[in-house]
């Protein structure tokens, strides 16, 4: 236990030095050997986990806790978005493989050159059918989810981060706004049945 928070210390402090990014990447200048015994993964993220849900103490404020955990949940989002971005490009590097090889085979059986229409349409084709190849393999569907997941719990960390920052301050939440929607709402559809009962006593008396 002890050797694991002094292993996330020296992590923050690595960040804190300017030795690694968020993602994990050692910056330009900075020695690599540290680092990479700390940074086998999502270390950085990890590490904040770790130290917000230990135990308590009476000089950490709760939304202190509250926005380690969103920029723990920041640092997580950009890490899947890094790698679903890495799925979603390897197809357009099939298509222009693909494309180059069909060109150059086009070229040397015809002599004159390749209409640039029908060159297009040829590009079309190739990248059409790398793209709904990609997005129905299992990679590319794992990193969809994991972005997704990672997206709602940053908004959930965010909304956690803004609701205690108004109640600290005095102001409305948005828990509070969601309640006065609601009642308004209700408000409302009261307002109109109870119009319309008007109405009606007004038509049954006119007859």
């Amino acid at each position: 236990m002890g050797e694991a928070v002094a292993d996330d210390g020296r992590i923050l402090e690595l960040h804190g030095q300017g030795v690694v990014g968020f993602d994990g990447s050692v910056h330009a200048g900075s020695s690599v050997g540290e680092a990479g015994r700390f940074w086998p993964g999502n270390e950085l993220s990890a590490a904040i986990e770790r130290m917000v849900q230990g135990p308590r103490l009476a000089d950490v404020w709760d939304i202190d806790r509250k926005i380690a955990l969103a920029f723990s949940a920041w640092i997580e989002m950009r890490q899947r978005l890094a790698s679903y971005n890495a799925v979603a490009s390897a197809p357009w590097t099939e298509a222009s493989k693909r494309f180059l090889e069909t060109m150059s085979a086009a070229g040397t059986s015809e002599t004159s050159t390749p209409d640039w229409r029908e060159a297009f349409a040829k590009w079309s084709e190739i990248s059409n059918e790398e793209l709904i190849r990609n997005q129905r393999t299992d990679g590319f569907l794992q990193a969809q989810k994991e972005l997704l997941q990672a997206g709602l719990q940053l908004r959930s960390r965010q909304d956690d981060v803004a609701e205690t920052a108004s109640v600290m301050f005095g102001l409305p939440t948005r828990r509070d706004f969601d309640d006065v929607t609601r009642q308004l709402t209700e408000l409302r559809r009261e307002v109109r049945a109870l119009a319309r009962q008007v109405r009606d006593r007004k038509g049954e008396g006119a007859l």
